[in-house]
């Protein structure tokens, strides 16, 4: 269903959302900054699980259902007994 509007177009394709009103370049910011903010935070998330399973023994990993390339890519070399 479409809207008829009469008069000047601009204010009518604004009134049907058409054309969207223009942002302020601080809410643009503002919105760019939340956006970094979410993907260091959700980067660091991941980093940090990375991390934990890669402390984990094959066997823990067995345990939560993880195969030990599924657990952290490139596992650090067990030290100790050989």
């Amino acid at each position: 269903m479409s809207t008829i509007c009469a008069g000047d177009n601009v204010n009518c394709s604004a009134q049907t959302g058409a054309i969207r009103p223009r942002r302020s370049v601080s809410t643009e910011l503002k919105q760019v900054f939340r956006r970094i903010l979410e993907w260091v935070l959700a980067y660091e998330g991941k980093r940090l699980s990375r991390i934990a399973l890669s402390e984990l023994t094959d066997e823990q990993l067995a345990d939560i259902g993880v195969t030990p390339s599924e657990g952290a890519g490139k596992r650090r070399v067990h030290s100790g007994t050989s």
